[in-house]
């Protein structure tokens, strides 16, 4: 009986983090992760509008996710796990996210994911 509690409160932990990789990050805690949020910093500003995406105060074009001193731009492993953000695949589909139509793996083609 323990054992099935012990794993319920593992699974309500796991359930309130927000993975970075993969687009699931949800970075203004709204329920709605950056990949379909159109205001990821919840700040009115759309993210079109918006050159600071994640509200840190930092204009997006001088992100360095990784600290290693290149703009993620710049970057070819802009989160720095070292792999190539070409060769990422962020569904674990065995298909880089460069070749995979949908490469966070929710059932909807990255052309339509913004839609």
């Amino acid at each position: 009986m323990k054992s099935w509690i012990l794993i319920l409160g593992l699974l309500l932990a796991v359930a309130t983090l927000s993975p970075v990789q993969g687009g699931f990050f949800d970075s203004d805690g709204d329920g709605m992760t950056d990949d379909v949020d159109d205001d990821d910093d919840n700040d009115g500003l759309l993210d079109t509008e918006d050159d600071d995406d994640d509200g840190d105060g930092i204009a997006d074009e001088d992100e360095d996710d990784d600290a290693d001193g290149l703009t993620n731009e710049e970057d070819e492993d802009d989160d720095g796990d070292g792999i190539l953000d070409a060769d990422e695949d962020d569904d674990s589909d065995g298909l880089s996210n460069a070749e995979d139509p949908d490469d966070d793996g929710d059932g909807i083609l990255d052309e339509n994911d913004e839609l």
